[in-house]
């Protein structure tokens, strides 16, 4: 469960954007399972790291001028020839227990929500590099509010075939003081506002069908020049990894199709 949250989250995005070109069902309902793999937070002894799955189900809505999940979920958007989108950026953690910290307490699911908006620096069809920028508000579950994150990015996504995409996402993260005091705080060093660190991801996506399809992200975090790295004792590994394979299906279509 503790990784459920943070990989749906991670990898899923609410595109407020127009609908594909393509003719596609305007609505969709669809399901999927995934497995996982991933650190308690960025930082963590590697002894923590844990193993889980969640399944999903989710919807699609394309419509004229806002869709949502028009590419479905996981997508690498490389066909998008859009020049500026502006989105929801969604992302947290399914919770941390107190030996993974160092016996200084539970941590309860974190969840991240916010704005994020995207410019193309070019985009062919089948290739594009893309700049975002995506503000998003921490909620502790029980707790309430536990601060801001800051994520500037960029993307290279490209388009291998008509069935398979793959996507390269470069991040650096900021946290505001209250949220880098809730992960890194211990009892002789309080976390300040600052960058927290950076990662690498690789997103793999093919459609097996026009129902079906095959998603896999492999992801490099370093928390290596942050002040949390040099000072907060919470902090054992300067690099972690996380890993996500899955499957979605689209169990229902309606026959109204949305316009190209």
């Amino acid at each position: 469960m503790k990784t459920a949250l943070a990989c749906l989250a991670a990898a899923s995005a609410l595109a407020l954007m127009p609908a594909a070109a393509a003719p596609k069902p305007k609505w969709e309902v669809g399901v999927g399972a995934f497995a996982t793999y991933s650190p308690a937070y960025w930082g963590a002894s590697r002894d923590s790291d844990d193993f889980g799955g969640f399944p999903v189900v989710y919807f699609i809505y394309r419509g004229e001028d806002i869709s949502i999940f028009s590419n479905g979920l996981f997508d690498v958007d490389s066909n998008n020839t859009e020049r500026f989108t502006f989105g929801v950026s969604v992302d947290g953690s399914g919770g941390v227990d107190s030996e993974d910290r160092h016996g200084l307490g539970d941590i309860d699911p974190v969840l991240e929500i916010g704005p994020k908006i995207t410019f193309a620096l070019f985009a062919t069809g089948t290739q594009r590099l893309e700049a975002s920028l995506a503000a998003r508000v921490a909620y502790q579950w029980g707790e309430g509010f536990e601060g801001w994150v800051f994520e500037p990015s960029l993307a290279y996504l490209v388009s291998l075939n008509d069935t398979t995409r793959l996507g390269f996402t470069l991040v650096s993260k900021f946290g505001s003081e209250d949220y880098n005091d809730l992960w890194y705080t211990d009892g002789f060093y309080v976390a300040d506002s600052g960058y927290i660190g950076s990662s690498l991801a690789i997103n793999l996506v093919h459609d097996l069908s026009d129902k079906l399809r095959m998603s896999a992200q492999a992801k490099i975090m370093t928390i290596e020049g942050s002040d949390m790295d040099k000072f907060a004792s919470l902090v054992e590994e300067d690099t972690n990894y996380s890993f996500r394979i899955g499957f979605t299906y689209s169990i229902w279509q309606s026959s109204e199709m949305a316009r190209e």
